[in-house]
C-alpha cells in the first residue's frame, strides 16, 4: 500500500502576511481588525496551522504537554450558537487527568470582533468548550515591534453569569499560576512583530503555555462554582 506523503505546509514571508487578510476578514476573524493588528493575527493564523513544526513536548509549570496532534476541525456549542473552525490541538496532562487543548481564531457571533478560543475537553469522547476567549480587540496592542496580549480576568459561568474577578485572582491564578499577574490585569505574552511566529519558537512556546494555563485555572473555577451551586 502506498503511503501519501504530507504536503508541507507552505509559510507565508513576513512581508507577504498582509495578503492573507482579505481572507482572515472573509471569515470575519479580522473583519474590523486595523492592519497592525491584522498582520499579527494572519501570523498567529499560520502559525497555528503549520504542522512542520510542533510544541515540544515538556513538562510545563502546571501541566505536561505530551503530544501535539495537529489542526483539528472542532464544533464548540455555546449559548450564543456555535463556532466551527480550526484549532491547533495538544493532549496535555493535568494532575493525572488527559485533556485536550486547542488554541484557534474566531470571533463573537453577537458582535464582530477577532478573538483568540482557547478550548479544553476531558479526553478525545469530551465535548469541547472554550475555556478562554481572548479579545484581540481590547487585549492585544502593538507598539513598535513588540505585540503584548494581556486580559483583566473576566469570566462567565454559565447558567451561574458572572464570575467574580476577584475570586478568579485570589483563590485560583495566584496560587496555582501566579507568574501571569501583572497588577489588575493578567501578562499573557509578548511576541515580536517583525518575526513570523513558529510554535517552536521560545517566545511562542511560552505564550501557549500562558493560554492554556490560565484556560485551566478558569476552568477549576467553573468547576468550583457549579459545584457549590449543586450543578455538578
Amino acid at each position: 500500500m502506498r503511503i501519501k506523503k504530507q504536503t508541507p505546509y507552505i509559510r507565508l514571508s513576513l512581508e507577504e502576511l498582509s495578503t492573507l487578510i482579505p481572507f482572515l476578514k472573509q471569515k470575519r476573524i479580522a473583519k474590523n481588525l486595523e492592519n497592525k493588528k491584522a498582520i499579527p493575527m494572519a501570523n498567529l493564523y499560520e502559525c497555528l496551522m503549520d504542522e512542520g513544526r510542533t510544541l515540544p513536548k515538556r513538562k510545563f509549570t502546571i501541566f505536561d504537554m505530551s503530544e501535539d496532534i495537529g489542526v483539528k476541525m472542532l464544533q464548540i456549542g455555546t449559548t450564543g450558537g456555535g463556532y466551527y473552525g480550526p484549532y491547533r490541538c495538544f493532549r496535555i496532562n493535568f494532575l493525572g487527568n488527559e485533556y485536550i487543548a486547542g488554541l484557534g481564531m474566531n470571533r463573537f457571533l453577537n458582535k464582530v470582533r477577532s478573538i483568540i478560543c482557547v478550548t479544553l475537553q476531558a479526553g478525545e469522547e469530551g465535548k469541547p468548550h472554550h475555556s478562554l476567549q481572548l479579545a484581540v480587540d481590547d487585549y492585544m496592542e502593538v507598539t513598535g515591534n513588540w505585540c503584548t496580549f494581556t486580559h483583566r480576568g473576566a469570566i462567565g459561568l454559565g447558567s451561574l453569569g458572572t464570575g467574580k474577578i476577584e475570586i478568579l485572582r485570589e483563590k485560583y491564578v495566584r496560587p496555582l499560576y501566579p507568574t501571569i499577574i501583572d497588577d489588575d490585569k493578567y501578562f499573557l505574552g509578548k511576541l515580536p512583530a517583525n518575526k513570523l511566529w513558529h510554535l517552536d519558537d521560545n517566545f511562542v512556546i511560552q505564550f501557549v503555555e500562558n493560554l492554556i494555563s490560565y484556560a485551566i485555572v478558569r476552568d477549576i473555577y467553573r468547576e468550583d462554582a457549579k459545584k457549590a451551586a449543586g450543578l455538578i
